[in-house]
C-alpha cells in the first residue's frame, strides 16, 4: 500500500508542471488575435552574433472597404539562458499589403544550409477575375526583404516524357 501511495505522489509530482504548462500554453493559445489567419516559421539566418529564424505572418485586417489579408516578417533570434525566441524586427511586406489581396496562404522555402536567405511564397486567389496569384518575396538579414520573380522550372518540375512506340532497331 505504501509502495501505490509513494508512486501515487510521484506520478503527481511529475504531472504537476506539466498541468501547469498546458495551462500556460491554453493562455497563449487563447491570445492569438482572431485576426491572425496563418503563421509559418522556418529558414536561418545570422548577423555579427546573434542568429535565428525566419515567421511569416498573415493577418485578415480592415474595414469594410479595406478589408483584406496583409502579410508581414518577422526575425527572430535565439539568446543566451532563454529557450525562447525574442523579436528581432518586423516588417509589412507593402509591395504584397498594396494590393489588397482578399485571401493569402504563405510557405517559407529556403535551400539546405544557406543561411540569410529564405523565400516567402504567398498565394491567393482573385474570386473575381478568378485566378490564382502568386508572389514571391527573398528576405534577408533582419529587416530586409525584395520582391522576387517566380523561380525557373526545372526539368523534375516538367512532365515526363515519353517515347513514341516504334520499331526496334
Amino acid at each position: 500500500m505504501l509502495k501505490t501511495i509513494l508512486r501515487a505522489a510521484v506520478l503527481v509530482s511529475l504531472a504537476a508542471p506539466i498541468g501547469i504548462a498546458l495551462a500556460d500554453d491554453t493562455k497563449l493559445i487563447d491570445g492569438v488575435a482572431p485576426e491572425v489567419a496563418e503563421v509559418v516559421t522556418g529558414g536561418s539566418w545570422s548577423v555579427d552574433k546573434q542568429g535565428g529564424f525566419y515567421r511569416a505572418i498573415v493577418l485578415m485586417t480592415g474595414d469594410q472597404k479595406t478589408f483584406g489579408a496583409h502579410v508581414y516578417l518577422q526575425w527572430l533570434a535565439f539568446s543566451e539562458g532563454s529557450p525562447i525566441p525574442a523579436v528581432v524586427k518586423t516588417v509589412p511586406i507593402k509591395e504584397i499589403n498594396d494590393q489588397g489581396l482578399a485571401n493569402a496562404s504563405i510557405e517559407l522555402e529556403g535551400e539546405e544550409g544557406k543561411d540569410n536567405e529564405v523565400t516567402v511564397v504567398v498565394s491567393s486567389y482573385d474570386l473575381d477575375a478568378d485566378k490564382d496569384i502568386t508572389l514571391f518575396v527573398k528576405a534577408g538579414q533582419p529587416g530586409t526583404y525584395a520582391m522576387a520573380a517566380a523561380p525557373a522550372k526545372s526539368d523534375d518540375d516538367a512532365p515526363a516524357k515519353k517515347e513514341a512506340p516504334g520499331k526496334e532497331d
